[in-house]
């Protein structure tokens, strides 16, 4: 059964055929959900967040592009409203802490670096990987986005442009940038 005939079957009801797109997409929004936002719970629970999303408004859902690059577009959009909402978060508990005793913000820092260091994080190349991770990070939202739909999750420029709504040629200046900005702080702080 193709796509649009998948589509057609779910926006008449016949909700159980749904099940076929979690399971053609599961992976690939999890592992991007992943990337984006380096926590494995995190990603777990905005995966969850995306399939709702799409459920909802499968129904929008035009058939301009590829199913597939109208779930990345949600998957980064979701993925950029939860770091947004992680930052705030965080932002919260830095004002909370302020207020109490240096042996509170230590505890607080000890969970942090905790949480950083769960197993799936740790990988051959550890400190390199990290570092280019945490680097990736601190890139403007664009360049962030564009370098880890192009070098992590391996998407074609095309279907980059469409999901970010911009064209070839800017996915290709964006990108540029990116990896440009990227070298500078890994060679600054003297990792490559």
């Amino acid at each position: 059964m193709d796509e649009k005939e998948l589509i057609r079957k779910i926006i008449k009801g016949e909700k159980e055929y749904f099940r076929e797109i979690i399971k053609k997409y599961k992976n690939v929004i999890y592992n991007h959900s992943r990337n984006f936002l380096r926590n494995a719970q995190e990603a777990e629970d905005v995966t969850q967040e995306i399939f709702i999303n799409i459920f909802n408004n499968l129904s929008r859902f035009r058939g301009d592009s590829k199913l597939s690059t109208w779930i990345y577009r949600i998957t980064v959009n979701t993925c950029k409203n939860k770091l947004k909402q992680m930052k705030r978060l965080k932002a919260n508990v830095v004002e909370e802490i302020d207020d109490e005793n240096d042996e509170t913000r230590k505890i607080i820092e000890d969970i942090r670096e905790n949480e950083e260091k769960e197993p799936d994080n740790i990988f051959k190349q550890k400190n390199l990987r990290n570092a280019i991770y945490e680097n990736i990070k601190t890139l403007p939202a664009e360049q962030r986005t564009v370098i880890i739909l192009r070098d992590i999750d391996g998407l074609s420029y095309e279907e980059i442009a469409k999901i970010m709504k911009i064209s070839v040629p800017a996915v290709k200046s964006k990108l540029f940038r990116a990896r440009e900005n990227l070298r500078h702080k890994l060679e600054k702080e003297g990792i490559i």
